[in-house]
């Protein structure tokens, strides 16, 4: 599983297929079984073994130096060329104003005389992702997505203070108006402080405010489990108490198979407690992922939705084609989803649509 990884580097950094469904770029687990290490190329925001849960980098779950001649002399040229374009400028001078203003902040919890260790600096990371995804009976649904982590080395990063549009990054990748039907309460901009009790835990606790301006605690724990170098098992599970919805549960576990070198199949399973409805949301998905070449992959992708209220039922299901490029720069994502919905707001009668999405990333070595 390394070598697809290594092979479709930087495209697979970044294709939105997280734990449960969250991003990439977001996290990527890596253990060791039986001598052979194990790297999971399309895992969310929205979790390698030995970085932090929420890592929002695309870059971050291959080292360039595994990167083979061919593919680092394919990401040189592409930076080298053009480089000077208008969307290089503004992505250059939004990482510069984020890391400023991050190295001010991480300034309040370090002594005036203090300096950073090499290689060690505050700084700021995320993604930004605009969405059109018309429908029938709805064709003007937009989307706005951002996921922003401020690193803190000050306070031994093990302090995070992270920024989103929503505290689910497990639908990172799933349309507004298939997120909406069951989660529109988790749809709100979220602020919080993160603190993991080594920088390598599976563990990490969150304090902070989200869903129409509640406050909450979380506590969480993420891992994953190589069987074979082709069988993956990644599971999580956290536990949360808000100050309007009261308490919440959710666990969920993913196996992934390694079917070649640019095809990689996920199952996915997730299970939510409401304690104020006192029901449970329960979702079921299947990724295919088949990667053409360094810089195009295809994604076809069923999800069926459901409440166990007032007796267990479908709610919703939900199928589509993606298309993801990233040609023009290694940091500028462009995708393309003919997608079909079903809900049962709608008496499941087919919506036909499709979604078109840019997202761009900034931060650590975009």
């Amino acid at each position: 599983m390394l070598g697809f990884a290594v092979r479709y580097y930087p495209l697979l950094t970044a294709l939105s297929l997280g734990l449960t469904g969250s991003a990439l770029a977001a996290s990527t687990p890596q253990c060791t079984t039986n001598g052979n290490q194990y790297v999971d190329p399309s895992i969310s925001s929205h979790l390698e073994e030995n970085k932090p849960d929420d890592e929002l980098s695309p870059n971050h779950n291959i080292e360039r130096s595994q990167l083979t001649e061919d593919t680092r002399s394919k990401d040189t040229s592409s930076h080298e060329h053009a480089n000077n374009a208008w969307f290089d400028i503004w992505q250059r001078s939004f990482t510069d104003s984020m890391d400023f203003t991050v190295k001010q902040f991480d300034g309040l919890f370090r002594e005036d005389d203090t300096r950073y260790p090499q290689g060690e600096r505050a700084r700021a990371e995320g993604r930004i992702q605009l969405a059109w995804e018309p429908r029938t009976r709805e064709l003007s649904d937009t989307d706005v997505r951002f996921r922003i982590r401020i690193r803190l080395p000050a306070l031994e990063d093990r302090v995070d203070l992270l920024l989103s549009d929503n505290d689910d990054d497990t639908q990172d990748n799933t349309i507004r108006a298939a997120r909406n039907t069951t989660s529109n309460d988790r749809d709100r901009t979220t602020i919080a402080l993160r603190f993991r009790p080594e920088q390598n835990s599976h563990y990490s606790f969150r304090v902070g405010a989200g869903r129409r301006d509640q406050l909450y605690v979380r506590a969480r724990y993420r891992d994953a489990l190589a069987f074979t170098n082709k069988w993956a098992m990644l599971y999580d599970s956290e536990i949360y108490y808000y100050s309007r919805d009261r308490l919440g549960a959710e666990a969920g576990v993913a196996f992934q198979y390694d079917v070649s070198k640019n095809m990689l199949l996920r199952q996915n399973n997730r299970f939510y407690y409401r304690d104020n409805t006192n029901d449970w949301l329960w979702r079921h998905e299947i990724h295919h992922l088949y990667a053409i070449d360094e810089h195009n992959a295809l994604i076809p992708h069923v999800m069926v939705e459901g409440l166990s209220q007032p007796n267990y039922r479908v709610e919703e299901v939900y199928t589509g084609l993606r298309w993801r490029n990233n040609t023009l720069r290694h940091w500028l994502y462009f995708d393309v989803e003919p997608f079909v919905l079903w809900q049962r707001n709608e008496d499941f009668k087919a919506s036909y649509g499709i979604a078109l999405r840019v997202e761009a990333y900034y931060g650590k070595d975009t």
